[in-house]
């Protein structure tokens, strides 16, 4: 989401199993009698700053308000189970940068090429990543916000009251309210208050909002209109260093000695530094240390993704030593900062390479049990429907009935219980599905 801070504030939900799980908490929630203590007293310091939004009046503030679930205990629900953080990155990668999201991001690059070079003009930032942040953030469009933005921007304000930049954000989504930028019928979102098919915070969307087509007079609308969600996507991005033509990482190989030590001064918010500072360091200078793309060509070679021998890059290690390396370049800490986590950033990044046409990672996880894509992530709940867990719906998404499930295969082989969807759980269930007797005729088939 765009948008979360420049202090860490979480991104959203994103993934439904997240979703899953707190719409369970959400339910339970809303039958709370009356708010926390502490609730009225937030508000009231809230709408003492209202002399600051003079566009507001006190009536509407008092209507709003009034009005408002406290949502502070769903957030802190939401807040210690972000799948950025939660899930191995394996896991992240797999599921957000599939070949079904990369064929569907395929398809919407086709119908907007109409809107999209004016856009890239415009910003500098390419089609394929925009494209790219709209498949991660919503699935195109598929995974819709669920909890009303007023009351989880509020709710967030009171769960912090020193964060200016939530109280910004909360005065900012009662102003689009009001001034009729949004519906409030619609106006919903995700658990930490982002809202439409990119997913902005109300504050940034009203300081970064952008037509998709120039030629447009009407509102700007990120709900309903692809090229106003690529647009002020792209404004964002061009507000957080974006620079045009720049890849957001290539792929290398790394020296052992130097993997080890560059594990232990790892960071890449160095990049948007005036003065070069550790760990960035030049192309030039990571060269001379002996690292090389990924297949063994110079990191400067003519060819794609070439990087100058100035430009400043950091070292991407994302599962350790062990693991895949990128050297990363400002172009990437710009998608980091639109939701702060590097299993999102890598996601955005290596689908936006799909798009465009280029070879996936070919450095293998450091496990043996890879991640699922979607397809794969179906095909194993559709075996755990016909091994008798009728509750499991399946959908692709990772909820609370496939990790019960999981956790009862998981116990029936003698394996630790985790929850955790992965290859050798989906190769277990192959197997005994095959030897599993056929199911009675006219038995139900999920």
């Amino acid at each position: 989401m765009n948008t979360r801070s420049n202090t860490r504030s979480p991104p959203r939900w994103r993934l439904a199993a997240l979703a899953l799980l707190l719409a369970a908490g959400h339910a339970e929630l809303r039958a709370q009698a009356a708010p926390a203590p502490g609730w009225q007293a937030c508000i009231a310091s809230l709408r003492a700053d209202l002399r600051s939004y003079p566009q507001i009046s006190a009536a509407a503030f008092d209507k709003r308000t009034a009005a408002a679930q406290d949502l502070r205990a769903t957030i802190s629900v939401a807040a210690a189970a972000q799948p950025e953080f939660q899930l191995p990155i394996w896991d992240y990668v797999a599921r957000l940068a599939d070949a079904q999201r990369a064929a569907d991001g395929r398809d919407l690059l086709q119908r907007q090429t109409g809107v999209l070079p004016g856009i890239e003009r415009r910003y500098g930032v390419d089609r394929a990543t925009l494209v790219a942040v709209l498949g991660v953030e919503t699935d195109y469009g598929r995974v819709a916000g669920r909890y009303p933005v007023l009351d989880m921007t509020l709710s967030r304000a009171c769960l912090a009251p020193a964060s200016q930049e939530r109280r910004r954000h909360f005065f900012a989504a009662l102003s689009l309210l009001e001034d009729g930028s949004v519906a409030a019928d619609e106006f919903r979102g995700s658990w930490a208050g982002a809202f439409g098919l990119t997913q902005f915070m109300p504050g940034t969307f009203t300081a970064y909002r952008a037509k998709g087509d120039e030629r447009d007079a009407s509102p700007v609308d990120i709900y309903h209109s692809v090229p106003d969600a690529l647009a002020t996507t792209a404004s964002f991005l061009a507000s957080l260093g974006w620079q045009a033509g720049l890849p957001w990482g290539v792929e290398v190989r790394v020296p052992a000695a130097l993997a080890g030590r560059a594990a232990e001064a790892s960071g890449h918010g160095c990049l948007l530094k005036a003065a070069p500072a550790a760990p960035c360091a030049g192309i030039a200078r990571w060269q001379r240390d002996g690292v090389v793309r990924i297949d063994g060509r110079a990191l400067d070679a003519p060819g794609g993704k070439r990087l100058d021998a100035d430009t400043r890059a950091a070292l991407l290690m994302p599962a350790g030593p062990a693991g895949p390396a990128w050297l990363v370049t400002r172009n990437y800490e710009a998608v980091w900062r639109y939701n702060r986590a590097d299993a999102y950033a890598l996601a955005i990044g290596l689908l936006a390479d799909a798009l465009r046409g280029e070879p996936p990672m070919r450095a293998p996880w450091p496990t043996d049990d890879p991640g699922l894509s979607r397809a794969e992530f179906r095909e194993a709940q559709q075996l755990l429907v016909a091994l008798g867990h009728d509750k499991v719906v399946p959908d692709g998404l990772d909820g609370p009935n496939t990790r019960d499930a999981v956790r009862a295969e998981e116990r029936a082989a003698g394996w630790p219980e985790s929850g955790r969807t992965g290859m050798k759980m989906l190769q277990r269930l192959r197997i005994a599905a095959a030897k599993a007797p056929p199911a009675p005729d006219g038995a139900a088939s999920r």
